[in-house]
């Protein structure tokens, strides 16, 4: 009745008014309005979001990436192996930039190379952010400990691949948020979203504080064609869970891309295109500093950006439109996600 109704009201525009919203190409969105977060460890009432920038990007620093993008991060990101370092200069660089750094261990780090780390981390006497990459939850525990020894400033994550379907939680005392690793594939040249299994486990895992670890490739190497829009708009999509889903505290990108003997075949480089960029941009952008967002019971009307809703629920919102008729108006929304049939609003 009520889409009924609207195709109603838009036959009685002007003419100026028909050339914007005349056809009945108008497709029903879900409001969501913002709502108080919970609070997180290391960072309150906020979502937090992160890059790791490998040195094959085209803006490898935190200065230029961030001037490319537009994206003000809070996390930055460095990666270690079994034979690297501690890298001193990038930490320093991302807490004189006023970011949280983080590490990330990786699995063959092993338990002297872990106490090393772990005492120059203390060492450094700064809050940061240390995931702990591990196959064993007994190995995974002991470099927790080793740590929370040396370096009790450091916020310990343990995480999972988003492919998983169970996990042994560590000891409560000894992992402080959940990881998601999502590093999507491409098959036959499409993307395989992980998007519902990223769903799936931050509504199992809502007594916990999740953070998002996203890398979505742009090029098919088995097709050799380029994934651009596909990888945009699954990039948003996995950004705007961050607005529905409360417990999680962070949502960093992966900026990278992976090779086979000098060949790349897998490539997540979130400056490699405009439009990719672009998704990065409007996904972080939903990710507001202090509000969350939640399902009210209203529709909306979508083309492209222009968004319409009855004047009724206008009024609910405590929103300002542009005047259509006496049934409906014009709304500006302050974020979509359109492959969802979903906006962001503000009241």
């Amino acid at each position: 009745m009520k889409i009924t109704a609207l195709l109603i009201c838009f036959s009685l525009l002007t003419t100026t008014q028909t050339s914007t919203t005349a056809n009945n190409k108008y497709i029903p969105y879900e409001i969501y309005i913002h709502n108080d977060k919970n609070n997180a460890s290391l960072e309150k009432d906020k979502c937090m979001k992160g890059a790791y920038i490998s040195d094959e990007n085209n803006y490898s620093n935190i200065k230029s990436f961030e001037e490319y993008t537009g994206v003000n991060n809070d996390i930055y990101i460095s990666s270690i192996k079994k034979d690297s370092d501690l890298p001193t200069r990038e930490i320093v660089d991302c807490y004189a930039k006023n970011k949280i750094p983080m590490i990330i261990l990786k699995k063959d780090v092993g338990i002297s190379k872990a106490d090393s780390i772990a005492k120059a981390c203390g060492n450094m006497n700064i809050s940061m952010f240390v995931q702990i990459e591990s196959n064993d939850i007994t190995a995974y525990e002991c470099i927790a400990n080793i740590f929370r020894t040396y370096a009790p400033k450091a916020v310990l994550i343990y995480s999972i691949n988003v492919d998983k379907s169970d996990f042994n939680f560590p000891k409560s005392n000894l992992a402080d948020w959940i990881g998601i690793n999502i590093s999507e594939k491409t098959s036959s040249g499409y993307i395989i979203s992980q998007y519902e299994n990223v769903a799936k486990w931050c509504n199992y895992l809502q007594d916990k504080t999740v953070m998002l670890n996203i890398s979505v490739p742009n090029f098919s190497t088995d097709r050799c064609n380029y994934l651009y829009k596909e990888a945009s708009n699954e990039i948003e999509r996995l950004y705007y869970l961050g607005a529905e889903f409360s417990n999680i505290g962070a949502i960093n990108y992966l900026s990278t891309i992976e090779k086979d003997n000098g060949i790349i075949v897998r490539n997540c480089r979130i400056t490699e295109s405009p439009m990719v960029t672009a998704a990065y941009k409007h996904g972080t952008a939903v990710i507001n500093t202090n509000r969350y967002w939640s399902k009210s019971p209203h529709i909306a009307y979508v083309k492209g950006d222009n968004v319409i809703v009855s004047n009724t629920i206008l009024d609910e919102l405590n929103k300002k439109g542009n005047y259509i008729n006496s049934g409906y108006s014009f709304i500006k929304a302050d974020g979509f996600n359109k492959s969802e049939r979903k906006i962001f609003v503000k009241y």
